[in-house]
């Protein structure tokens, strides 16, 4: 039977109306399934599809809010006509500013009228002069979940500018005052561990360089609650005990107190001096402590691969008496490591047979005279000229390469130094590595780029055995082993490169060998990553070809950006990922459906996810999600 018009309109009117309501609940659903994508697991964490959910997603990020307190009381404690507190207040300002950050001068009046609750983090420049009620202020704010940057010796005056002591560092910091540092006539050096949020981009070991016109303030780490980041001792000019003088002397902290955080420096930040790249490295520790204390996400890659904290090479200088290299063979096999033999074309000429015979334990490296400087500031002595260098790069080159039948990849300036010139000569030798006695400004090898092919500077990192058996005498076995056990230790701390230095006149000795065998298995028993020199080039220079970013994205999730534009698999990175929140829950996922998931350990202790990503090929990039839920408060 016919339907008739009135009823055909019905029904087109039913189909429409159904249609209409299915697609309009397919967009939504659509929609909250884009937005979840960028945005994360919002809709688990809030009522879904209500207009303060939507709301929320949508509105922008509140500004970070940064006080930098204005201690009058310290300024006043100053030489008439002195800029010292404008200045650090001004170069606070700029750092603020230019990390995108909100910057609130905060005087001695706001902070007892309580001004400062509302800011994010509160820094206090120098403010070794507070009131008491002012500490008050101070320790309460962070107690109910602040946070403070401090620098230098703060609250260790009254307000009247008598003596008060180092409670307040003590009480809040978790540390207790060891020694202000004297002057000295050139720049003091703070060692930088790396593997921590305030190092994160920097290299570890980076000796940053404090002006001598501020006292450095070291200070002991004595409670769990806070972490030592950097430390004064300098193992090239400071008596001690290594590990004793590394605790005693820290001069970054970071850490907690009650539901707040803190960043302590022992030094003030107009102090911080070098060449350009140092104040970029500078740029990234303000940038790193800034983010620390307002919470926001801090990664990089980690240095070694696996669970390694640091690593270690051995080199092997034949120079006079080059027969004690054979001491050093059975050694070396039976602990299945190689060495890199460094051989000057003089050596390699008149003992062709032996050095021959070294081959299958290890690859060589040229020892080129290059010219002589007594060090860096040397204004009467000078290296050759490029062409003289390059010239002599490649002589030394092709006579060792007759004497071993194989090439070379590495060189060692035979005085040590090194300049421009020297990597551009080694440049288009297509040198991988320079070996170097240098000491500069980190403890893991330097990546270097000169035309096309990378190259890395393996520099001094502990004392050889040049200094323990020449300078210091020590010809005990014992000695000489606590020697080189103290400052492997150092370098597990810095988490660096333990570069194992020997000579056939000094540690190759017959009597003198045996050592070798305990500084080995030392390494191994505390879990150091022994390499070869050209393995630790290829894990290193495809390294740094992995760039990683990590960004935060809405209030539950992180992004996890990476991308391999080397040109080798990278088998296997470790990318700590700081939540700087807690977590009561997370997963991660990828932004394309296929890609491998990454496997992953989280500390709750730290707050820090331990991505472990495999076979990153060449030219591929990954994106992984990592939403999270926080404690209902």
């Amino acid at each position: 039977m016919a339907l008739g018009k009135g009823a055909k309109s019905a029904l087109n009117f039913t189909i429409l109306f159904v249609a209409g309501i299915f697609f309009l609940i397919s967009s939504v659903f659509i929609y909250n399934y884009i937005l979840r994508g960028v945005f994360g697991n919002y809709a688990f964490t809030q009522s879904s599809f209500s207009l303060e959910s939507f709301s929320a997603i949508f509105t922008p990020a509140p500004v970070t809010k940064v006080g930098v307190f204005y201690s009058k009381k310290t300024e006043n404690m100053l030489p008439a006509g002195s800029t010292w507190i404008a200045d650090n207040l001004g170069a606070w300002e700029r750092f603020v500013s230019g990390n995108k950050m909100l910057f609130q001068l905060v005087t001695e009046e706001d902070l007892e009228a309580g001004k400062h609750v509302d800011l994010n983090v509160l820094i206090l420049p120098s403010a070794k002069s507070l009131s008491d009620k002012e500490i008050a202020v101070i320790k309460k704010y962070i107690n109910e979940g602040g946070s403070v940057i401090a620098t230098s010796g703060t609250a260790s005056f009254s307000a009247d500018g008598k003596w008060r002591g180092w409670q307040f560092l003590k009480e809040v910091f978790g540390v207790t005052f060891t020694k202000e540092l004297p002057r000295q006539v050139d720049v003091r050096y703070l060692t930088m561990r790396g593997g921590n949020p305030l190092t994160s981009e920097i290299p570890t070991g980076y000796r940053m360089k404090i002006a001598n016109w501020d006292l450095g303030v070291a200070v002991q780490v004595l409670d769990p609650r806070t972490t030592q980041v950097g430390f004064w001792y300098d193992f090239r000019r400071d008596s001690g005990l290594v590990a004793e003088e590394i605790y005693k002397t820290g001069g970054v902290t970071y850490g907690t107190f009650g539901k707040g955080r803190f960043v302590w420096w022992g030094f003030d930040i107009i102090s911080m001096v070098g060449t350009s790249e140092d104040y970029g490295f500078i740029d990234k520790f303000v940038r790193n402590s800034l983010y620390w204390t307002t919470y926001k996400p801090l990664g990089n890659l980690s240095d070694w691969p696996g669970n390694f904290k640091s690593a270690a090479i051995i080199l092997t200088v034949v120079g006079d008496q080059p027969e004690n290299v054979r001491n050093l063979l059975p050694i070396l096999r039976s602990s299945n490591l190689k060495t890199t033999f460094l051989v000057s074309s003089e050596v390699a000429e008149s003992n062709s047979g032996l050095i021959k015979s070294l081959g299958a334990l290890g690859d060589f490296a040229a020892v080129v005279d290059i010219g002589y400087m007594e060090s860096v500031n040397d204004t009467v002595n000078k290296l050759t000229n490029l062409e003289t260098q390059t010239n002599d790069v490649k002589n030394s080159l092709s006579a060792i390469k007759n004497s071993t039948g194989e090439t070379i990849a590495g060189i060692k300036p035979q005085y040590g130094l090194f300049n421009d010139a020297t990597l551009m000569a080694a440049a288009s030798s297509q040198i991988k590595y320079i070996i170097t006695d240098s000491l500069t400004d980190r403890s893991v090898p330097k990546y270097v780029v000169k035309g096309e092919n990378p190259m890395l500077v393996i520099t001094k990192t502990v004392r050889d055995d040049i200094e323990i058996i020449k300078n210091y005498g020590l010809e005990d076995r014992d000695f000489q082993f606590f020697t080189y056990q103290e400052d492997i230790d150092r370098i597990i701390y810095e988490g660096g490169l333990y570069v194992f230095l020997l000579h056939t006149e000094y540690q190759l000795q017959p009597e003198n060998v045996e050592t070798i065998k305990d500084v080995i298995g030392y390494l191994k028993e505390k879990n150091v990553l022994l390499l070869s020199l050209p393995e630790l080039f290829n894990w290193w220079a495809n390294k740094n070809k992995v760039e990683v970013r990590i960004d935060a994205r809405g209030t539950n999730r992180l992004v996890v950006a990476m991308s391999n534009t080397g040109t080798a698999i990278m088998k296997e990175l470790i990318v700590p990922v700081d939540f700087q929140l807690d977590i009561t829950k997370f997963t991660v996922s990828t932004e394309i459906i296929g890609t491998p998931l990454p496997k992953y350990d989280y500390n709750k202790s730290n707050r820090q996810l331990l991505m472990r990503v495999t076979d990153l090929k060449p030219n591929e990039s990954r994106i992984y999600y990592v939403d999270y839920e926080t404690p209902k408060i």
